[in-house]
């Protein structure tokens, strides 16, 4: 009965030794990444996804826990190469290799290239150099983790935290429709995606099924990219058969007064005249501009930016990045124009 008896009380301390050893195990196990602790604004923003766009929670926190902060993306952001004096910024992104991409490009969607100019009234040159500088014709697409670098600039740098806030937000709304692994899909330190690096928000509100096959591809489809840079632009305010921008003359001792009032054009070509700035070569005197410089080495060149050179100004706010466009165009269309005279390139 003795040893009975101890057998049985040797039998419970080794199944409470057990029980114990597997509560200590338990506890010293990594949480479930829905379970693991977020930061607070992090928690916060689920809860209003969840709440406002019925997003699962537990999915969500899982998610987030796989997100890796990127201080390399606050470092780029806070440095752009628009921010660079135009004699720079130029020979970054108006050289040889995005004229003859260009060309060859043009050639290899012209059919789709003219139907989306004739559609929306925005000239082939200006859609094929946007996306030349954007991506060098899908070249440079970006190799981010979105979700890491919106998720970074949301709640890591307060200087646009609210705007970068909204893009994550219509990112995961994107991701859900399109039924891409938000954690694959690869674009720039900004967050933005495909040949014509469309943030999140824009994705979802421009871009088009051009090719009509029944989904909207900025990275594999032509098409696509085409006719949503085209649509795009014409939904922003482009007006077709009007000029870009002029070379423009200033005649008085101090331009600076003239160049604040500002990138959005507000006075005629006429008014320009009056306050003693005018044109370099005829322009039409009822044309509204504005006014603005580029630096060159040996002192600032002053040009006048029309309507829809504030157009181009939507897409990316930096006047470097629009008169950008507007001499990488130029330079294409004397390319083809070169080429189809039989006249070689200089090198």
């Amino acid at each position: 009965m003795m040893r009975r008896l101890l057998t049985i009380v040797a039998g419970s301390l080794g199944c409470a030794a057990l029980a114990l050893c597997c509560v200590v195990r338990s506890d010293a196990q990594t949480p479930p990444d829905d379970f693991r602790p977020l930061r607070p604004e992090i928690e916060q923003f689920i809860s209003y996804m969840a709440r406002t766009n019925g997003f699962d929670i537990r999915e969500l926190r899982a998610l987030f826990a796989q997100i890796q902060p990127n201080q390399g993306v606050v470092r780029a952001i806070s440095a752009p190469s628009t921010s660079k004096p135009w004699y720079e910024f130029k020979p970054l992104f108006v050289d040889a290799g995005r004229v003859v991409g260009g060309v060859k490009f043009w050639s290899d969607n012209a059919d789709i290239l003219a139907r989306a100019s004739s559609e929306f009234g925005v000239p082939e040159a200006i859609i094929v150099a946007l996306i030349g500088i954007e991506t060098r014709y899908g070249k440079q697409t970006g190799g981010y983790r979105v979700i890491d670098a919106l998720t970074t600039l949301a709640f890591d740098w307060p200087q646009r935290g609210e705007y970068f806030r909204t893009e994550l937000e219509e990112f995961l709304l994107l991701a859900r429709e399109q039924h891409w692994d938000p954690l694959s899909v690869r674009g720039s330190y900004a967050g933005a995606m495909g040949l014509p690096q469309f943030m999140p928000r824009s994705y979802r509100r421009h871009a088009i099924d051009y090719n009509a096959d029944g989904h909207i591809d900025l990275w594999a489809s032509s098409a696509d990219v085409i006719g949503s840079v085209a649509g795009y632009l014409r939904f922003f305010g482009w007006k077709p058969g009007e000029p870009i921008a002029a070379p423009a003359r200033v005649d008085v001792a101090d331009p600076q007064p003239l160049l604040d009032v500002g990138l959005k054009p507000a006075l005629t070509v006429q008014e320009w005249r009056a306050r003693g700035a005018s044109g370099l070569s005829p322009v039409r005197s009822d044309l509204t501009a504005c006014l603005f410089s580029l630096d060159l080495v040996g002192g600032p060149e002053f040009w006048f930016g029309f309507d829809n050179f504030y157009t181009l100004l939507q897409y990316n706010r930096s006047r470097n990045y629009a008169m950008a466009i507007v001499e990488l165009a130029r330079e294409i269309t004397a390319e083809r124009e070169r080429i189809a005279a039989g006249i070689q390139s200089t090198p």
